[in-house]
């Protein structure tokens, strides 16, 4: 008899039996006491148990988890004991060579006891892979980005032309780091156009705005060290579905110093 007060049987009338609605989850769900103590699982945990070669039940809870998620599974714990629902919890479970990647939710078994808590653990190992490549990508394309001679940019359609984004770049370019031509007030791209170019330059930007083609230019910038660099600039604007300009991006690189 578990401790639902249900045997481990197939349903022969016509009343569902809960334990057969729980074997048929693809969660894995268990039932523990204050010391981790499993009093019952369902058919989706003992598979995984079998998979982690500890199949041994007396095994507390934890013993199945990564080293890593202790820490956090105490403190999970701690919550409970106080009383509170605590947030779900990622945690992970080796699997042979695997991990399998859970969210952990818990609620007290009874509505008048803390304890024992029924536990579910959600699979979300293909998120978490998907996560991961993602991630993976987007680090190796933000360090090619950031080892390219250029300046990649995104910019409000002003005549300060206002970042949004530079690339690291920006810093060989004019002399000046992301952060500074991204998040200071006082410091804009536009300022750094030589004065003589920067009237041409906002006037082709627009025509090629107007016309919904892209543009690309030849004008000089001033950087900080004080020479006046020779760019070559090439970009398009970005429209909202309405066709209203919602701002300019493209890429910007030396073409010598004067």
């Amino acid at each position: 008899m578990s401790i639902l007060g249900f045997k481990r049987r197939r349903s022969r009338s016509a009343q569902t039996d809960p334990v057969d609605v729980l074997d048929s989850l693809d969660e894995a769900v268990v039932v523990i006491d204050e010391q981790e103590r499993i009093l019952y699982r369902n058919r989706r945990w003992e598979s995984l148990e079998q998979a982690t070669g500890q199949p041994d039940h007396a095994l507390p809870l934890h013993r199945f988890m990564h080293p890593l998620d202790q820490a956090p599974w105490r403190e999970f714990l701690g919550q409970l004991n106080q009383g509170q629902r605590p947030d779900p919890l990622w945690v992970r479970l080796p699997v042979g060579e695997a991990l399998y990647w859970c969210e952990l939710r818990a609620q007290p078994l009874y509505k008048d006891a803390d304890w024992p808590i029924s536990l579910s653990f959600c699979d979300i190992t293909p998120q978490v892979r998907r996560d991961q490549q993602r991630d993976a990508s987007h680090r190796s394309l933000n360090q090619l980005v950031s080892n390219l001679p250029v300046m990649l940019y995104r910019a409000r359609n002003n005549r300060n032309w206002s970042m949004e984004y530079v690339s690291e770049g920006c810093l060989s370019l004019t002399g000046y780091s992301a952060d500074a031509l991204v998040n200071q007030p006082r410091l804009s791209y536009g300022a750094l156009i030589h004065p003589e170019d920067a009237g041409p330059v906002w006037e082709e930007v627009q025509q090629a705005l107007h016309d919904n083609r892209p543009f690309e230019l030849y004008y000089r910038i001033h950087h900080a060290n004080g020479a006046i660099v020779q760019v070559r600039e090439k970009g398009q604007g970005l429209y909202a579905e309405s066709g209203a300009v919602l701002g300019v991006e493209g890429v910007i690189f030396t073409l010598e110093s004067i």
